[in-house]
């Protein structure tokens, strides 16, 4: 699996155990305090005593007026509704980052309850009720998302990404579901299926297969594809590019390939970018040049050296990384991986 297939993997795997693993980050049992300690028990979280999840107590109202203050400056609820559904706002990102602004010593409760109080204090009315509405619901999801095992075995990470969008809508209505999901979901999806894309297309001429690509990537986005776009990375499509080439540029004798790649980073990097690439993957060819002749003169040493003791073959083989790689440092950072990957390797075995 190539980079950037492990990329968008990471992608899917990320959304699939988001909820999971910042919900238990902040659980109750983290966040209460000795009572002695904590000035939010005077008052009594209304969370689970109130039914209809819009009453506040009056000392949240009145706290989270000083708590969550942005000089005037937070988006009225047709902005908030409207960036959710361009990709443009996150609701989940939003809500973590009210809830790092609750006081120390909150209870999972008693922060919730501030949030609410700042939602009706700020919006007010149907408004605040429509907000509030999807906060609660949030939250009985948030809970519901505990009982899940993301790490059964049994089913393929899109299985289980499809149980959690189905457990999703019975919290929340297709509309809200949409909003504060919609971007996420539409990102797994495309993750799980850009390896059949890929496949489909591997023959395909490759300035054909870019713009089939970008119209994959529209289909796939929808209204969330300008946002996503605006906030990819330069380097990202730089490799994506590069990737959807790989086949055509795998057929070019080596002076053509070393071409075309420079013409595509000069598109995306100007003359300069270039210039520091090119240094950069010159110094990366001599690195590995001479890696690969230390690990040929080390078998040779090791066959014909057999026999002697752990540490004289120890300081040997240093003494043939330092004249190899030119440098103590380069020659202990070389050691260091090899041992690394050792461990690793044996720890798969």
């Amino acid at each position: 699996m190539n980079v950037k297939n492990l990329r968008y993997l990471s992608y899917a795997i990320g959304a699939l155990l988001l909820i999971y693993i910042v919900f238990r980050i902040a659980s109750p049992a983290e966040l209460e305090t000795h009572a002695d300690e904590n000035p939010n028990d005077k008052a009594e979280s209304y969370f689970r005593t109130q039914s209809d999840g819009f009453s506040v107590d009056p000392f949240y109202l009145e706290s989270a007026k000083t708590i969550f203050s942005a000089d005037g400056q937070f988006l009225r609820f047709d902005e908030i509704i409207s960036r959710a559904k361009s990709g443009e706002l996150n609701f989940v990102s939003e809500l973590w980052n009210l809830r790092r602004q609750c006081p120390e010593g909150s209870t999972r409760e008693q922060c919730h309850e501030y949030i609410k109080a700042f939602l009706q204090n700020e919006y007010g009315g149907e408004e605040a009720k429509r907000l509030v509405s999807m906060l609660s619901n949030y939250l009985k999801y948030e809970e519901a998302m505990v009982q899940l095992d993301p790490s059964s075995k049994s089913y393929s990470n899109q299985e289980r990404y499809e149980q959690i969008k189905q457990l999703r809508r019975k919290y929340f209505a297709k509309e809200d579901a949409e909003l504060i999901f919609g971007l996420e979901e539409a990102t797994a999806d495309f993750s799980f299926n850009r390896k059949n894309f890929l496949d489909e297309t591997k023959n395909i001429k490759a300035d054909d297969r870019i713009r089939m690509y970008e119209d994959y990537r529209k289909k796939s986005f929808g209204s969330y594809y300008n946002a996503v776009t605006a906030r990819e990375p330069k380097f990202d499509k730089f490799e994506t590019e590069m990737d959807l080439r790989q086949n055509e540029l795998s057929k070019l004798s080596p002076q053509e390939r070393e071409s075309k790649e420079k013409e595509v980073r000069i598109r995306y990097f100007g003359k300069d970018g270039n210039d520091r690439m090119e240094k950069v993957l010159k110094e990366m060819k001599e690195e590995e040049e001479k890696i690969s002749k230390l690990q040929v003169e080390e078998k040779n040493f090791l066959k014909n050296y057999p026999n002697l003791s752990d540490s004289e073959r120890e300081k040997k083989l240093m003494d043939l990384r330092i004249q190899t790689l030119g440098s103590k440092e380069l020659a202990e950072e070389y050691s260091r991986r090899m041992e690394y990957e050792k461990t690793l390797k044996n720890s798969t075995n």
